[in-house]
């Protein structure tokens, strides 16, 4: 399935990416003068189509969205749970996501933005049951799907076993007020933050194979946040603690 991402820094970021081969690149004439943008695409041999101002509009719809840029993405390229495990960690502890089950791809694609912002390690999902990385994915992202390996997997449980065996630490959110409330977390080992659907939350087999569960506390009959809200406040508190920081 090809996909389709526009926008000047969007589309910047996503072809300086490991994780993305491009179709082709269609520009507005105003990009012939642009020699950076110009000299990537010849680094990575994307075919270029020109248009005038009044053809990209009636094509494309020249606005602040396309900003007379849209590129076509020949596919996603998923990083092995296996090469994911060997990088170097970005701090101290490598710090991963898993999602299990995120249906929504606003939802996904807001995850990629704040890991992306946040400098995480990577993200884990499954093939079945889970949005892939896809056009609203990556319009959501805001350019973080370009910074952030996605690993797609069969099974999480064996995921997470196989994770344990690399000594990490297993933290599923939840929601529950008997769980750890998530301002008490110390990111003092390689974490795994696991972050449930966004209507049965994190499947129970994967809550028991985790190490602990964390909660946040809500005010006001507010009974949960959304997911990728969520995702931001705990991954905050996770990387302020001292444990966390970057040597």
């Amino acid at each position: 399935m090809t996909f389709i991402a526009f926008g000047n820094h969007t589309v910047r970021n996503l072809l300086c990416s490991p994780y993305f081969r491009f179709k082709k690149i269609v520009l507005c004439e105003k990009y012939r003068q642009d020699r950076e943008l110009l000299k990537i695409l010849a680094s990575k041999k994307v075919p270029v189509s020109w248009l005038d101002k009044g053809s990209f509009t009636r094509r494309y719809s020249l606005d602040k969205k396309t900003q007379g840029i849209v590129v076509f993405i020949k596919d996603y390229n998923y990083i092995s749970l296996s090469n994911l495990l060997v990088r170097r960690p970005r701090r101290n502890f490598p710090l991963i996501i898993m999602l299990d089950s995120i249906e929504d791809p606003h939802n996904f694609g807001a995850i990629l933005r704040t890991a992306a912002a946040l400098d995480i390690d990577g993200i884990i999902i499954a093939k079945r049951n889970q949005v892939p990385v896809n056009n609203t994915v990556i319009k959501i992202s805001m350019g973080g799907a370009a910074y952030i390996p996605v690993c797609q997997e069969n099974n999480l449980g064996k995921v997470i076993e196989k994770l344990k065996e690399q000594e990490y630490k297993i933290i599923a959110t939840v929601c529950d007020p008997q769980a750890q409330k998530y301002h008490q977390l110390k990111f003092d080992a390689p974490t795994c933050l696991i972050l449930g659907s966004e209507h049965k939350g994190i499947s129970p087999n994967l809550i028991k194979k985790s190490n602990q569960t964390v909660y946040i506390p809500m005010s006001n009959n507010i009974a949960s946040l959304n997911v990728s809200v969520s995702c931001g406040i705990i991954l905050s508190k996770l990387l302020l603690t001292k444990e966390g920081n970057k040597t």
